[in-house]
């Protein structure tokens, strides 16, 4: 269910643009131009991606008929997505061209997105004695954009396109436990700030004395939300796992602006 979500929320956004373009028929009778500020209010749906590889060097094994690399791989790399309701600042300015516009917009949202995947005691293939737990979490509030934007006005209606880069600021927390030899109790905690892309596409509606309204789909995608590597505890000082991922979120919002 949670993925055809992600694509219910695309054609959303894309069928409200068509929408609006495909009732827009007259020459443009409105100015755009100036500086503008809004409020947005959204859903969103996040997933993160993670991308933990497990590390032979003297605490996990493969025994030539199982491995720990084949059982825990995809138990540690499970993504961990979510819904949530998210809230925009929004402020920019644009100049109209006949019914070309050129703009660039800035985009302050908060989405409180704290999401885990865990797996309860399971029994290591190559120790059969032996078990081990796992769980991910991964936390991000906002993300701040700023996207060079073109468009295209006719009537009320202004359709357009923006793309630019993106910032943010995420949480990962791995803990992992064991009952091999003395067990492990290992927890790894990063916390980086990422920088990634972002584009969307939307539609607005003068609705009169500078007020207008605006839909349109928002797709963020950081390529590198966590970076490390650490030792669990047993079997020598190097690394036995070593962490990467990235996240993706996909947001559709309904904004209140006002042109100055």
């Amino acid at each position: 269910m949670r993925f055809p979500l992600k694509s219910r929320i695309s054609c959303a956004g894309i069928a409200a643009v068509i929408l609006c373009a495909a009732a827009s028929h007259a020459s443009a009778e409105t100015d755009w131009s100036g500086f503008y500020g809004g409020l947005a209010l959204g859903g969103a749906y996040s997933a993160a991606k993670p991308d933990t590889d497990v590390l032979y060097t003297g605490y996990f094994t493969d025994n030539g008929t199982a491995s720990d690399r084949s059982q825990l791989t995809p138990i540690l790399n499970e993504t961990i997505e979510g819904f949530d309701v998210t809230g925009s600042a929004l402020f920019g300015y644009d100049h109209q061209d006949r019914n070309m516009i050129y703009g660039v917009e800035g985009d302050l949202t908060f989405m409180p997105f704290s999401e885990s995947e865990s797996h309860g005691r399971t029994t290591y293939d190559t120790s059969p004695a032996n078990s081990f737990t796992s769980q991910t979490t991964v936390e991000s509030d906002f993300t701040f954009s700023i996207r060079p934007k073109i468009g295209y006005a006719t009537g009320g209606w202004q359709v357009y396109f923006a793309a630019g880069p993106s910032i943010s600021r995420f949480k990962t927390t791995h803990k992992f436990t064991d009952t091999f030899g003395t067990g492990t109790n290992h927890t790894f905690t990063d916390t980086k700030t990422a920088f990634g892309v972002s584009g969307s596409i939307g539609a607005g509606y003068l609705i009169g004395n500078g007020w207008s309204l605006r839909g349109d789909y928002v797709l963020t995608y950081f390529p590198s939300i966590v970076d490390g590597d650490r030792d669990i505890g047993q079997g020598g000082p190097a690394s036995d796992l070593s962490y990467d991922g990235d996240f993706q979120s996909h947001n559709v919002r309904f904004a209140l602006i006002k042109r100055f």
